[in-house]
């Protein structure tokens, strides 16, 4: 956790030990210029985890009321991404739909299944680029129960986070914004699913759920759930279309995936708080954690329950954004403000 911060002519309360050196007296100089860099210093360290944070998956990460409970009863079932692709694919409308945006939907389903879920595959990007056209919705974001489902993403969980663009494998902290210790720990993402639902507010749960196999030596092979709890709410994109989802995010839950045994449970709990006991606090991370507590309300893990659940919390997160390239009542595209492609297909009603 942050430590609790002192007061200081130009940092947030500091603890006595990292309070800035006396300057040397010099002549018109002000003694309160001398924190200036140590300022600059923060500022530049918190304006670089405030872009990762704004512009992150989504990626991947509150509870909702009303129908979202209903929807979230059935909980985050889902078969493995590529399989998944290949069932729809083979399963035309049964009415034979010979629409423009039914013909483009299933053409693009066809050939992500091709191409395994690869959406940088250039003939997928070429039969998106014709989906895109074929879009029925419009005013996307505004297009209320089209957005509400159990989703199963189709797509392969591959995002432009830096050397992994290309990649499945991530380490644990690129998942979860660096909130999880240990985070160099090397996982890989096998399958991701949504649940988006309404709020009284006129927002919707936007809440994605990525489960996980540690594929890391150091480690045993555990299997886990990480949720991100988030909101959106419609936006217009840069030519003014409502196409637009503000997305931002208050919660994230790390646990060991359903079914794990007393015996790895065990050993989960050794690794998780054996971490979370040794996480290196430098003068460093301890300004940067107590800015970004007084900037967004950010409350970092600080134990691990015994069931082995590690969570944070944001109470006045970043937002980001996501653009619906293509919706209907069976499949949903969107590309991320990283540039990343979301293909969903419905779980459910």
């Amino acid at each position: 956790m942050a430590p609790r911060l002192s007061r200081s002519p130009q940092l947030p309360r500091c603890p006595p030990s990292i309070q800035p050196a006396e300057p040397p007296k010099m002549a018109g100089l002000s003694r309160r210029r001398a924190p200036a860099a140590a300022v600059a210093i923060v500022m530049v360290a918190v304006a670089s985890l405030l872009v990762s944070l704004v512009t992150a998956f989504v990626p991947a990460s509150s509870l909702g009321s009303g129908s979202g409970a209903a929807l979230r009863s059935k909980g985050w079932s889902a078969a493995r991404d590529v399989s998944s692709v290949a069932l729809l694919a083979e399963s035309k409308s049964a009415g034979g739909d010979s629409s423009t945006s039914a013909v483009a939907r299933e053409r693009f389903i066809k050939v992500l299944a091709e191409k395994g879920g690869d959406w940088r595959d250039p003939a997928v990007t070429a039969e998106l680029s014709t989906l895109e056209e074929a879009n029925p919705t419009v005013d996307a974001a505004l297009s209320g129960t089209y957005l509400d489902a159990n989703w199963l993403q189709v797509t392969r969980p591959d995002y432009n986070y830096g050397g992994n663009k290309g990649s499945t494998e991530y380490t644990l902290g690129a998942l979860s914004f660096n909130m999880f210790e240990p985070n160099d720990m090397k996982v890989e993402v096998e399958q991701t699913t949504q649940l988006v639902a309404p709020n009284e507010d006129g927002t919707r749960e936007w809440d994605i759920s990525l489960l996980i196999t540690c594929v890391d030596e150091r480690y045993p092979p555990f299997k886990a759930n990480i949720t991100t709890f988030g909101k959106i709410q419609p936006g217009k994109d840069k030519d003014g279309k409502n196409r637009r989802l503000e997305v931002w995010f208050t919660e994230g839950k790390l646990k060991p995936a359903s079914g794990t045994d007393d015996a790895m449970r065990k050993q989960w709990l050794d690794t998780f708080r054996t971490a979370q006991k040794e996480k290196k606090r430098t003068v460093g991370t301890m300004l940067k954690n107590g800015m970004l507590r007084l900037m967004m309300g950010l409350r970092l893990p600080d134990s691990v329950a015994d069931d082995g659940t590690v969570s944070f919390k944001m109470n006045r997160p970043p937002h980001g954004y996501t653009d619906i390239l293509y919706i209907d009542d069976k499949l949903r595209v969107t590309r991320g403000n990283r540039g990343s492609i979301v293909a969903v297909t419905r779980e459910g009603p």
